[in-house]
Parts: C-alpha cells; sequence; structure tokens
C-alpha cells in the first residue's frame, strides 16, 4: 500500500526564509538609500557649494544697465531683474558666494519710494552692498549689509536699486553721483 505524501510548500522549496528574503530586505534598503541619498543629501551638498545658484535666482530674467561715473568713464552691468514682489524678496538667498562674483540684480520699482524700504538678506552667503538710484537716474547712496542682518534699509528716496557683492559695485565704478539712463536698461 502505498503512502500519500503531503505535498511540499512552495516557500519551502524555494527556502524562502533562506534566500529570498534576505534578498528582498537588501533590495528595498538599497531603493531607500539611493531614494534618501539623491532626494535629501544631494540637494544638500549642491546648494553648499560656492557656485550654486537656486531656481529661483537663475529664473530672473537677464538684461544689462549703462552706469556714467562722475569721472565720465561707463559701465554696463550684466544684470538679473527683480521686478516682482517675490523676485524682490528671494533677491541672492542661497546664492553661493563664487556665483555672486560680478553678479548684480537690478530692483526696478514702479515709482519713486517715499519712504524707508527693506530689503531682504537673510540666507545670503556673503556681505551685499546696494546702490540706490532716484527716479532721475542719479546713485545716491551706497548701503551694504553687515553680517547676520536679515534686511537692509534703504532711507533715501529711489525708484532703481542695484545689488551685489560687496566691493564688486566700487570696482566697476560705482559710486554715489553715478548716473543710470533708464532707457539704458535692456531685457534679454
Amino acid at each position: 500500500m502505498a503512502q500519500a505524501t503531503a505535498p511540499v510548500p512552495f516557500a519551502t522549496r524555494i527556502r524562502w526564509n533562506d534566500r529570498i528574503k534576505p534578498l528582498l530586505i537588501a533590495a528595498v534598503l538599497v531603493a531607500g538609500a539611493g531614494w534618501f541619498g539623491s532626494n535629501v543629501l544631494a540637494p544638500r551638498v549642491a546648494a553648499a557649494q560656492p557656485n550654486f545658484l537656486p531656481e529661483t535666482f537663475a529664473s530672473l530674467p537677464t538684461g544689462s544697465v549703462m552706469l556714467t561715473n562722475p569721472d565720465g568713464s561707463a559701465a554696463l552691468l550684466p544684470v538679473r531683474i527683480a521686478d516682482t514682489g517675490p523676485a524682490r524678496a528671494a533677491g541672492f538667498k542661497g546664492v553661493g558666494e563664487r556665483a555672486m562674483e560680478n553678479t548684480f540684480v537690478l530692483y526696478p520699482l514702479t515709482r519713486e519710494t517715499t519712504a524707508r524700504t527693506s530689503y531682504a538678506v537673510d540666507g545670503v552667503a556673503t556681505d551685499v552692498e546696494f546702490a540706490a538710484i532716484d527716479a532721475s537716474g542719479t546713485v545716491v547712496a551706497v548701503h551694504g549689509s553687515v553680517p547676520g542682518a536679515s534686511r537692509v534699509s534703504i532711507v533715501e528716496r529711489h525708484q532703481y536699486l542695484i545689488g551685489a557683492k560687496k566691493g564688486t559695485l566700487e570696482n566697476y565704478g560705482v559710486v554715489v553721483g553715478s548716473t543710470l539712463d533708464p532707457e539704458s536698461i535692456r531685457r534679454f
């Protein structure tokens, strides 16, 4: 008389606990580590680089501005144009220090300000300075930020503001008395 043998379950035949389960656990761990590295660590490492440009800054329209200095020389400045509220609030925020070399941000206002106006500088990698330009196009003041400040206040009446890394305006000869021809503002 032949004795019936019970069928061997599939999990036992493929040795689930010995072979397959550890491989699946390892695959899930590797996938999780890959996701964490590419979505959390990589953006942080990239943002810490000195030549980093955040998307908010890179998406600003580009252009140029011609400034005539008091000594008669002229400076053609390549600018990013921050002409909206969110763009003015972002400004140089998150831009790497090396990426700020010879980079200017033009803040054109719709009308000349009549009161103290402040601009955000929190999250900026280095000290910045601003040239306040009145409605006639004359640079009336140059203000610099102090380390750790979150805002820079401009007390002079101005309709345009040009921001740059500290010392860059001076390198281009932009000082109080320089003039900007509003017609020279070009967008690319």
